[in-house]
């Protein structure tokens, strides 16, 4: 019978039938795919190999005693019972390794299996940690075209391939090669007249194994396509949760589930028909084998050819080992899933990193804050001619808080985002206190600036830990402090849990002004020397605005500021105003001045109803 697998998340599905004419195990893509996992486990494993090799040796020991040694002592028992029925003087020598056995049977799993459980948990921790710390290396681009619900599973599935695999060959493969070959060898010396038809019994059975796994191979493969998508979607779904229900497509999104998941059940129906088959054919094989070995080792017994502890060690053997044997196609299918689950996040680490420190990167040291854009250019296709920035050149003097404005689409994301180096430059440079920032570590650059989005970023935790994230070693006074200045005391001293109140996932369970409000906070406990605010008042109401204005411009005194914003009275008190259009600063000034040159901003301003544009 075909083994169940240990772990249900089997993943694949499907293809047309006629694409099953022509299997195929694994494409070239598969087999390099598969090399770079085997090299990410390697580079994981390193410094621990002793922990997965004392398993290894010490589980096939206790296994071949089981399967091998015991059996075959106990044939020996039986035939000394019959040859000697009055001479009990081998038979407790024969008991006593039988007794021994046992010990090392016990003793060989009890070790072996505490040492390999904690070293593949260890092993899962260490690939989950390196694959999210080498996503959080990505670009911005990066996420902005994968499914977040998929890259989580995915890192999920990439860390414990590694213990399905590791199960595979430690608990399963090499005790099947060992045993197969202990047992070939005792019968050897038993009976080797017998050695042929087994082994042509054990070919078989390898072959039709073979032979099954690869007719299944592109069901499953497509099976484990489709099902990462639908997880995406799914995550998709339920992240947008809200639309869904506000555009009443509740229906619709449950069809578009019920339609991925029925073809993943169609093609499990094929693979199960297929592994029923090709099961029921092995079984007819192994029973008609098992029979003529029986029957021609009975009749080699009766001949004096073999002795009794031969003809039961035969029977031993094919009950055991030749039975095992069907679970190669269950480990051969176990190794193959867990590199399909490894696939995605390993071409993921195996592609280079859009945004990289170079070798001789340093930290980058802020005194004043000045900032530079140097003959700019930048573009995020490979076409030039749809250049966002085209030789832009623009100095921010240190302690200057500049506005941005202008229509949507005209770069002032874009801007700030260079800034932060969410993306490289095609020409020209961006410099701070006269230091490249393509030369600096990004870690210290993001250090020196406080960014607060337009939807804030809140982690599915306390109030607390959200305010004191640039600050984790903040004092309660700090962040109260902090809260108080973005006026979001006010809304914090009415939760139950005060600081404590564990705000949902990505804030659900905080108003979008209330986030905004801890967003700010969090860049007012950072305290760094750049601050970017992007649209950070925008889901406030005009009250709140007013309140928190004060605590912004105390906030960006003395700091380089950067302020999006298409509500203009939020940057009309600012020291400068640029207006960005098309990627081009087509006006440069303050408020007043840009007022007087009755162009673009002007425009805008006019436009305004409660200081919002009317786009």
């Amino acid at each position: 019978m075909e083994p169940t697998p240990r772990y249900g998340h089997t993943k694949a599905a499907v293809l047309s039938r006629n694409s099953l004419d022509m299997p195929k195990l694994f494409t070239r893509t598969d087999v390099t795919t598969t090399r770079q996992t085997l090299r990410l486990y390697r580079e994981a494993i390193q410094g621990h190999e002793r922990r997965f090799v004392i398993p290894a040796i010490l589980l096939p020991i206790a296994n071949l005693m089981f399967i091998v040694i015991t059996p075959l002592l106990l044939s020996l028992i039986l035939q000394s019972l019959i040859m000697n029925p009055h001479d009990f003087s081998v038979i407790w020598w024969l008991i006593g390794g039988m007794v021994v056995a046992a010990i090392i049977t016990i003793a060989c799993n009890d070790r072996g299996y505490r040492i390999l459980f904690a070293f593949e948990e260890a092993m899962t921790s260490r690939l989950m940690i390196r694959a999210t710390e080498h996503l959080l290396m990505r670009g911005h681009q990066f996420f902005a075209n994968h499914k977040v619900g998929s890259l989580s599973g995915d890192i999920y599935s990439f860390g414990r391939s590694y213990m399905m695999i590791s199960d595979a060959i430690a608990l399963q493969g090499l005790n099947i090669v060992i045993n197969f070959v202990a047992s070939l060898i005792v019968i050897a010396f038993l009976a080797p007249i017998l050695l042929a038809p087994l082994t042509i019994l054990t070919a078989a059975i390898i072959l039709m194994s073979y032979r099954s796994l690869m007719v299944r191979a592109p069901i499953r493969n497509e099976r484990k396509r489709i099902t990462s998508q639908l997880n995406g979607t799914i995550a998709d779904i339920i992240g947008n949760n809200l639309l869904v229900r506000t555009f009443a497509r509740s229906a619709y999104e449950n069809a578009t589930v019920h339609t991925e998941r029925a073809k993943i059940g169609d093609l499990a129906v094929q693979e199960v028909a297929i592994i029923q088959r090709e099961a029921n054919w092995r079984w007819v094989v192994l029973f008609v084998f098992q029979i003529l070995t029986i029957i021609l080792g009975v009749w080699l017994f009766s001949l004096g050819a073999i002795g009794i502890a031969a003809l039961i060690f035969v029977i031993t053997y094919l009950g055991r080992v030749t039975g095992s044997l069907f679970n190669i196609t269950g480990i051969i299918r176990t190794i193959e899933q867990a590199f399909l689950d490894a696939a995605p996040i390993t071409r993921i680490m195996s592609s280079p990193i859009e945004i990289t420190d170079t070798k001789d990167a340093k930290e980058l040291s802020v005194s004043r804050g000045k900032i530079e854009y140097r003959d700019l250019s930048f573009h995020y296709s490979e076409n030039e001619k749809e250049s966002v920035f085209s030789h832009m050149n623009l100095t921010i003097p240190a302690g200057q808080r500049l506005g941005l404005a202008g229509h949507s689409g005209g770069g002032k994301t874009t801007f700030t985002q260079l800034l932060l180096r969410f993306a490289d430059v095609q020409k020209g440079k961006i410099l701070i206190d006269g230091q490249d920032i393509s030369q600096v570590t990004q870690e210290s650059l993001h250090r020196t600036i406080s960014y607060v989005p337009q939807d804030p970023f809140l982690f599915h935790r306390s109030l607390r830990e959200n305010i004191a994230y640039g600050k984790p070693e903040a004092s309660d006074e700090e962040i109260l402090e902090a809260a108080r200045k973005a006026h979001a005391m006010e809304f914090i001293e009415k939760l139950p849990g005060g600081l404590d109140t564990i705000v949902g996932e990505r804030g659900v369970k905080l108003s979008g002004g209330q986030r905004q409000r801890i967003a700010i906070a969090r860049a007012i406990l950072k305290d760094a020397p750049i601050l970017i605010l992007d649209e950070a008042t925008s889901a406030l109401d005009s009250e709140s605005e007013k309140l928190i204005q004060a605590s912004l411009a105390s906030l960006m005194k003395g700091r380089t500021s950067i302020v999006i914003a298409h509500r203009l009275s939020t940057i009309a008190k600012l020291d400068r105003i640029i207006v960005l259009d098309n990627g081009k600063i087509t006006e440069d000034g303050t408020h007043a001045e840009l007022l007087k040159k009755n162009g673009t901003y002007a425009r805008l301003w006019s436009h305004q109803s409660g200081g919002f544009i009317e786009e």
